[in-house]
Order: structure tokens, then C-alpha cells, then sequence
């Protein structure tokens, strides 16, 4: 006989992906923090991306498709909130995609824990490179673009794409005027928990 105590009270396994944005301008003394490990979200491209990994069967450079050669772009967009089809930024810095960071570095993947992956990717915009007030951020990933099952990346390049965005529409961050006369750094951690 089947047990109907427990139906509707069970929960299935659940793949987590988050991320978390630090902005801060100048160094050392100078240092401004204007966000602190704020939660963003995450769009179509990057969410396709990921169960594409999950699901290839001939995927062969995971490492350097998802830690390497990523960009940020800078926005003053303040109305448009973030939708899952979302691609671009709705009013870049510097025209489409943006202007992008003059420095790119990253944190190697680490596991804090069973089932926990975390990375960090950090972008820096020199004094003076960028100017205006900022409303929204977004994180490229080289990511596939469609989900399926049989992909290889020794003979492809993939596009940089949208894979997560963070707005002041979306009511994640308050907006910031850059300061030119220090350098802007944005540091984007991103999160993938098995529970």
C-alpha cells in the first residue's frame, strides 16, 4: 500500500547557482566600499549554459570556459528591471556591450565544502576610464548558448554572453556616481551548491 503521509512533504535533489557583487573604488586608505556582497540574478545565457555542462557528453575544457577570458560591463540604465531573455545591458557605458575594464584576474575554484564549488571573477576600471553613475553591472561568461548534449570546445570558440545581471530595478543596489579620480572595482562571486 502506498504511504500517503509523506506525499507532497518530499523534496527532490537542487542545483543552486548564486552570485554575489562587491564594488569598491580606490585602494589601501582610500578604499570606498559601495557594495557589499550583494545578491544578483541570473538570466537565460547562463542558466543554458550550465545545464549544457551538466548534460554534455563530450565537454573537455569546463576549467577554461568558465574561468577564463569572462568581461564585465558597466550600465546607468535605473528602470529596467532583469528579465530571463536578457542578453545585454540596457544602457552600457560606452556603447554596446560597454566599456569594458582596463584588468581582468580571478580566484581559482574552491571547495569549502561537500557539493559547494565557489569562484570569484574581478574586473578594474583604471582612474578616469569610466564616468556617470552606475545602475546596473553585468558578469560574461563564455557559456554555450543552447542547452544539448554533445559538445566540444577543442575546436570552437565561444561568445562571451550575458550570463548574470544586477540592477537597481531590480532593487539589489542602490546607484553610485563614479569617483574618476580613483580606480572601480567590481569583484563577482558566484556560488554552485548540490542540496
Amino acid at each position: 500500500m502506498r504511504d500517503t503521509k509523506t506525499k507532497g512533504t518530499r523534496k527532490g535533489d537542487r542545483l543552486r547557482i548564486r552570485g554575489f557583487v562587491t564594488v569598491y573604488q580606490g585602494k589601501g586608505e582610500d578604499k570606498v566600499v559601495l557594495m557589499d556582497r550583494v545578491p544578483n540574478k541570473w538570466v537565460d545565457g547562463g542558466l543554458k549554459g550550465l545545464f549544457s555542462y551538466l548534460l554534455g557528453s563530450r565537454v573537455t575544457d569546463l576549467v577554461t570556459m568558465w574561468t577564463t577570458g569572462f568581461q564585465m560591463y558597466l550600465g546607468t540604465d535605473t528602470g529596467a528591471v532583469t528579465i530571463h531573455n536578457a542578453s545585454a545591458l540596457t544602457s552600457p557605458i560606452g556603447g554596446a556591450p560597454g566599456t569594458g575594464p582596463d584588468s581582468t584576474s580571478g580566484e581559482n575554484r574552491s571547495y569549502p565544502s561537500i557539493g559547494v564549488w565557489r569562484t570569484k571573477y574581478i574586473a578594474v576600471w583604471n582612474a578616469g576610464a569610466v564616468s556617470g553613475t552606475i545602475g546596473e553591472i553585468a558578469l560574461y561568461l563564455r557559456a554555450f548558448s543552447s542547452i544539448g548534449a554533445a559538445w566540444s570546445v577543442i575546436n570552437h570558440t565561444y561568445p562571451l554572453i550575458m550570463v548574470s545581471r544586477i540592477s537597481i530595478a531590480d532593487l539589489e543596489m542602490d546607484a553610485f556616481s563614479i569617483d574618476p579620480s580613483k580606480s572601480l572595482t567590481v569583484e563577482w562571486g558566484v556560488q554552485l551548491s548540490y542540496e
